[in-house]
């Protein structure tokens, strides 16, 4: 089987997202913990073959979550008003994100080469913000995150050559994780075909990358416990190279003892991402 992305220019593809997360965060004697259930629905639109390459036009179109912590529960839904306006004035920073189109490159081995548009999104936060209040670009990109970010474990990397049930292959990227460099070593593994739809078991190990962290800064981390990972299972059709569905789970655990503090913060989430059209 030689699997490459090659979806037909004019396809659109409804997807949905349910997720639901865990957290707790701690500093010395205070604790913090909440949960949160998640729906996404996504429109993706092929637009056009650059050569190899596919432009593929995303849209977030609804989204909602239920948050709950130990002191309170936030219910959101997008377009919907909330009575605090300080959360309220959070919840339209994040319609931001909800029918806002980007552009996503393509290639035919599953790899995101580039997304466009995301500056219009910052134009409208920025428009809710107070006239003096100037925000750099890059620190609202940080906070608010992007539409992809649901989709984030959606496309894998595909091998160079044809593979057989019970092949196996690695990539590996670098990224970010909370501001920490990071590198991820991602395994994929052809675990069965039926029916013209193949079915991919994929782990991501995670570990700091020690050498895009300054020296200085790598001094004083000599206390942090890192541990983190992804698993997950696509279904793929063959034709297209298209995720049909995908549910991953993920964990971080992370700690430091620095100065005589004591913080740490631990993290699980679980995922269906599913083609509904």
């Amino acid at each position: 089987l030689l699997l490459r992305f090659q979806p037909e220019v004019g396809n659109t593809y409804v997807i949905e997202n349910n997720g639901s997360l865990s957290m707790s965060e701690s500093q010395d004697s205070l604790n913090i913990s909440y949960k949160s259930n998640k729906y996404g629905k996504m429109q993706m639109r092929v637009l056009s073959k650059d050569q190899e390459n596919y432009k593929i036009e995303f849209t977030l179109i609804d989204v909602r979550e239920v948050i709950k912590s130990d002191t309170s529960t936030i219910e959101y839904k997008y377009g919907k008003a909330l009575a605090d306006p300080n959360m309220d004035l959070n919840r339209k920073i994040e319609d931001c994100l909800v029918n806002a189109p980007l552009t996503i490159v393509m290639s035919p081995m599953g790899v995101a080469l580039d997304i466009q548009g995301y500056e219009k999104i910052l134009a409208k936060v920025k428009a809710l913000l107070p006239p003096n209040q100037n925000v750099p670009d890059q620190y609202l990109a940080a906070n608010l995150g992007t539409p992809t970010e649901n989709l984030e474990n959606y496309f894998i990397n595909y091998p160079d050559s044809a593979i057989q049930i019970g092949d196996t292959w690695t990539e590996v990227t670098a990224s970010q994780m909370q501001g920490v460099p990071i590198l991820l070593t991602n395994t994929y593994t052809l675990a069965d075909r039926k029916n013209g739809v193949a079915y991919i078991n994929f782990r991501t190990n995670i570990e700091m990358d020690e050498k895009q962290i300054p020296t200085e800064v790598m001094a004083q981390m000599t206390n942090v416990k890192f541990i983190a990972y992804i698993n997950g299972v696509t279904e793929v059709e063959e034709k297209t190279g298209w995720p049909k569905v995908v549910r991953v789970s993920q964990g971080v655990d992370l700690s430091d003892k620095y100065e005589g503090h004591t913080t740490s913060s631990k993290q699980t989430s679980s995922s269906v991402i599913k083609w509904i059209q």
